[in-house]
Parts: structure tokens; sequence; C-alpha cells
């Protein structure tokens, strides 16, 4: 079973820091998993924020992750026993309409969601200086690009158990109008439950789309990270709908199974004309133990139009549990029937469980009939020797044509002289015609 690292509790203080791109990692970490920049210890005296109290209620403990746009602090509840992040503007955007817009339309969009493979936002608050602070639960485990730096990549059943979840998520949003645009590794989080299930959250709906909330991207405007974004995205298309999302969630799929992103160059001006021009390497092409109708499902979730992809999350996540059910179902003899009341995992290993990554049983199996969209069907057959007897049939009749046409003519014509070659002529043609009227009275019977 996939395991998440889990996150320290201490402060900032006691956490390494990347002076590249300012992430926060725990003390055994020697370099940054991100860039390879060798780590920092984390210094927060300097941070202003540190101790203070906003809206009365949520104190600031420490930095537990830092980004372009801002930090998000560990922050404790004055009244309550209980730990939120709180995610905050950087200073020096304070004033910066973009960022500010990001943040508040963040808050706006996860507030309408309620999932359970949805970040929960508690509260939008303001701090001292009137910067605005999205108040969310508290995560402990790491993100799912942290994770893939670390590992590589995940097991088959891994992977696709985290992309179910991913489309449960996304069902979720699309049910309300919101669709996601910048769905990354970067932006799931994986955490593990009591019972050591993966559990996994769509993190920053910062420049979401909503359908009826004010657009903060003008026509023509790309917005997403590259390597996942989908076509009509990069091609800065104004009618970007659920199935974008989908194409996004394929390519996650694809970056953990392969181990690299399904467009993988520096340049980001180039990374879009691929994903407009070019297809991906097919992932059995970059690692050939992936299993061929896993491929199929990848491929179709990233196809470049959009009416060739799954038309829903929904429809995305029933062919990844057909998937699963396939994996998971004995390989000798019928498998026995699901209760009907049963959900998640049939078993998990414990909290403390290693060892290598197991398989992930399906949410539910399918029932026999249900069977996956991609499994092939064969060309039906025809009937075994039907078509040697056919043959043989129609070269009798024209021998016993022949047989019979040559008798007559011997019986009627005594000296044929002149006219043998006609005659013969004549015969053949019988035989033939013969022949031909056995295969067509056969070919009328079927």
């Amino acid at each position: 079973m996939l395991r998440a690292m889990a996150q320290s509790d201490a402060s900032s203080s006691e956490m390494k820091r990347c002076p590249s791109c300012g992430g926060r990692f725990p003390l055994d970490y020697r370099v940054c998993p991100k860039d390879r920049t060798p780590l920092e210890m984390g210094d927060d005296d300097d941070d202003s924020m540190i101790g203070d109290v906003l809206a009365g209620s949520y104190c600031i403990l420490g930095v537990i992750g830092e980004g372009g746009m801002g930090r998000v602090y560990e922050a404790e509840h004055t009244r309550l026993p209980r730990k939120y992040a709180v995610k905050i503007v950087a200073l020096e955007l304070a004033n910066n309409a973009e960022a500010i817009g990001r943040l508040e339309r963040e808050a706006q969009a996860a507030s309408r969601i309620v999932h359970d493979n949805v970040l929960d936002v508690v509260d939008v608050v303001r701090a001292r200086d009137g910067r605005p602070c999205l108040v969310t639960e508290l995560l402990q485990g790491e993100e799912l690009g942290v994770m893939l730096d670390r590992v590589g990549k995940l097991s088959a059943p891994d992977a696709v158990e985290v992309v179910r979840q991913v489309c449960r998520g996304l069902t979720a949003a699309h049910a309300q109008g919101v669709v996601h645009r910048d769905l990354k590794p970067e932006n799931l989080f994986v955490s593990n439950k009591e019972n050591g299930a993966i559990h996994v959250k769509v993190l920053d709906f910062g420049v979401a789309k909503m359908k009826d909330g004010a657009n903060l991207t003008r026509l023509g405007t790309v917005v997403g990270t590259p390597a996942y974004m989908a076509p009509e995205q990069a091609r800065g298309a104004p009618d970007v709908d659920g199935r974008a999302d989908v194409y996004a969630a394929g390519a996650v799929l694809y970056r953990m199974l392969t181990g690299r992103p399904p467009f993988d160059d520096p340049d980001p001006a180039r990374t879009l004309a691929k994903v407009v021009m070019e297809p991906p390497a097919r992932p059995r092409e970059v690692d050939p133990s992936i299993p061929e109708a896993l491929e199929l499902i990848v491929l179709r979730a990233m196809a470049k139009a959009p009416a060739q992809r799954y038309a829903s999350a929904v429809e995305l996540e029933k062919q990844l549990a057909a998937f699963a059910a396939s994996v998971a179902a004995p390989p000798h003899g019928p498998a026995s029937a699901p209760s009907p009341h049963s959900h998640g995992p049939a078993s998990a290993p414990g909290p403390h469980s290693h060892g290598a990554p197991q398989q992930v049983a399906p949410a539910a199996q399918l029932p026999p009939a249900a069977q996956p969209a991609y499994v092939p069907r064969s060309l039906p057959q025809p009937p075994g020797g039907l078509t040697m007897t056919v043959a043989l049939g129609a070269v009798g009749a024209a021998a016993l044509t022949a047989l019979v046409m040559r008798e007559l003519f011997a019986a009627l014509v005594r000296k044929p002289g002149a006219l043998a070659p006609l005659l013969h002529l004549i015969a053949l043609a019988a035989a033939v015609g013969a022949g031909a009227a056995v295969i067509f009275l056969v070919a009328r019977r079927r």
C-alpha cells in the first residue's frame, strides 16, 4: 500500500528550507526534491506573522510551506483544541490585484465544494495589514509531486486509486460549476487514513473557472501548468469545461505510471506547442510493464479533442474502477460476489506496515456482464469445415456435369470433326455453371 510521508508537527524552525523554491522539508532531507538545491535550516525569526492572532481566533505558530504567491502557516485555534493551515499572500504582493484575486477565487471555489477528496476551507479572514488569509484544514502527509520526486513512480494499483479519488473530487467540483484548470501532482495531497488506506485531497482552486463567477483571465490568456494542460487551455480557448480536468487527470496518471510528465521540456513555450501539436509517447513505450488496458485509458483521457475523451470525471472513474476490478479478480474461477453494502478497500495494512506496495482493492466488484469498454472482442469465425465442404461440392458438381455432357455429345454426334472444340467449350461452360450454382444455393441457405 502506498504510504505518505507524515509532516512534522514541530515548528518550521525545526525544518529545512530550500533557498531556491522556499519549500519546507523534514530534517532528514539533504536536497530539495523539486530542484535538487541543498537545503538550509529554517529560520522564521524575521517573519512578522509568527505569533499573530488572526480574527481573534487563529494563532500563527510557524511556516509549513512557501511558494511564489505567499506562505502557508500552521495555526492553532485560541478557543478550541484544533490546528489549521493558513495561506497568506506574500507581503510584496499585498497590492497585486491578480494575487489577491487568485486567493479570493480559491476561497470562493473551494467553499462551494463539500467533499472528502477536496481541501476543506474553514474561514477567510484578514491579517493586521489587510492581506486576505485563507484558513483550511491542516493535512498530514505530502504533496503528490514531492512524493513522486522521492519515489519516482507508483505501482499501477496505487496510481489508479489516487486518480479514482481525484475523479471523485473533480465530480463534486464540476457539479458546482467549478473547473479546476490547474490539476497537477503539486496540487494533490496524499495522506493515509488510520487503517492505512490512501487518501487524496485536491488543492488550489486559485485559477478555477466558475460558471457564475467573475472571469479573472482575459480572452486568449493561458492559465495552468503546461505539462498537464489540456490542448484547448494551451490555445487559450474561452470555453474550457470539465473535460480539461479529465485530460489533466490522465496526464497525472501518466506521470505516476511512467515516472515522467507526458511532455517534459524546460521551455514552457515548447511544452505548450507539443501539448497542442504532438501526441505523448505511449506509456508502454516508456515502461513496457504498464498494463495495456490501463495505457488505453490514459491515452483516451489525454485525447487532443475534448469530444474524444471521456465525457466526464465520472466516466473516467468508472473505467478505472473496471480496471481495478479486473486486476483484483482471482486468476482462476469466478469471483465471489461483493456484499451490497461493502465500500472501500477490502483490506488494508496497518499504519505501521512496510514493504512493497500492495494492490488496492476496488470500491466494488463489477458483475461479469459489465465488462469494461477496453476489452477487445474477437471477430466471429465461420463454422468449422463449411468452406471446404462447399468447395468440394462445387468441384464434384462441375466434374459430374462435364462427364454427362461428354456422354451426351458422344451419343448425339457420331463424328464431331470441326465441332469438337465447340462441344468441349460448351461442356466446360456447363461444368463451371454447375459449380457456381452449388455455391450460390449454399450461400442463399446461410
